[in-house]
């Protein structure tokens, strides 16, 4: 899976901290996390107005209708979910900081090329596990269960997201 990273001297000129700057300028986000997070380099950074403050596109969700947002002064990662404009558009923390995104596409990245079934018998478990690194990656995230990431890793929980088949 290719990392990508995004302009470090725009990311800057913007105001976005300086962890945030790095995190995202040095590592940056994956192209395509199967789907789970997108790039669209046509929108990359652009700015606009949340309820939350200013904010800076950083990719979407597969429908495109869920994007992923940058708070420019705190640094967290907000969802908008519904196209702009829309007047039911819906606005949810992400993650915590740009390092929390970071991490929950690492462990769902591994977690849907894991090649494991739900035949195996350690399945739950390894489901369980999965659940489990996710929550410590960004305990704030999921202490609203309709944030993003506990809706997908409820879900996951469920049975209804899984990994691809090999």
């Amino acid at each position: 899976m290719a990392w990508l990273p995004y302009d470090s001297s725009a990311l800057a000129s913007l105001g976005v901290g300086a962890g945030a700057v790095s995190d995202l300028g040095e590592r940056g986000l994956p192209a395509d996390c199967n789907r789970m997070f997108v790039r669209d380099l046509d929108r990359e950074l652009s700015v606009r107005d949340l309820p939350q403050g200013r904010a800076a596109f950083l990719g979407a969700f597969e429908d495109g209708a869920n994007t992923y947002w940058l708070l420019i002064d705190s640094c967290e990662v907000w969802m908008v979910r519904g196209y702009e404009g829309d007047v039911d558009e819906q606005y949810g923390l992400v993650n915590s900081s740009v390092a929390g995104l970071q991490r929950m596409l690492k462990i769902w990245e591994a977690f849907v090329y894991s090649g494991k079934s739900e035949a195996e018998d350690d399945y739950e478990d390894f489901v369980e596990n999965v659940i489990e690194q996710a929550r410590q990656s960004d305990p704030d995230v999921f202490e609203d269960e309709d944030s993003w990431w506990s809706r997908v890793f409820e879900e996951v929980e469920l049975g209804a997201l899984g990994p691809e088949e090999a």
